[in-house]
Order: C-alpha cells, then structure tokens, then sequence
C-alpha cells in the first residue's frame, strides 16, 4: 500500500493505493464497517492485467474529503 493524498473533482480523496484488487477490496472493507463509504480506482485493470499491472498505478481506494482523516485512521489502526 502506498499513501498519497490526491483529490478529484467529485471531492473524492485518494488515500491509499494497493498492489492487488484483494488488498484493496479488504480495505474498502474495513472502511465499510465503520461506515466509511469508498470507491476503487482502477480496479477492472487489475484483472485485465495482473502482471504489470503496478506500472498503471494499483488500485485507489478514494474516499469523500470529508472522511479521508477518519479512514487513514481506522486503516491505521487495522494495519491494512
């Protein structure tokens, strides 16, 4: 997982990217259950391409800017 910090024009935050949909799908997931929403960026590319797929970035976990300090939290705290 790598940190940044990157937000679009829906006010969606980037606040994690993992290596594999799997990771991320277990992050959005601990999100989930603290009522957290959270989309995933490049998710389709990951199984598409599953080797190399780094090179395209990994999957984004994104949240709304309003949560992102919340989120980066509860990850912290579940150590994902």
């Amino acid at each position: 997982m790598e940190g940044n910090s990157t937000t679009d024009a829906n006010g969606l935050v980037t606040i994690a990217t993992y290596n594999t949909d799997w990771e991320a799908h277990i992050a959005q997931g601990v999100l989930d259950t603290h009522d957290i929403e959270s989309t995933l960026g490049n998710e389709v590319f990951s199984s598409i391409y599953p080797i190399g797929f780094n090179s395209l970035g990994g999957v984004s976990l994104n949240v709304r800017a309003c949560d992102a300090d919340r989120a980066r939290e509860v990850l912290a705290n579940h150590k994902i």
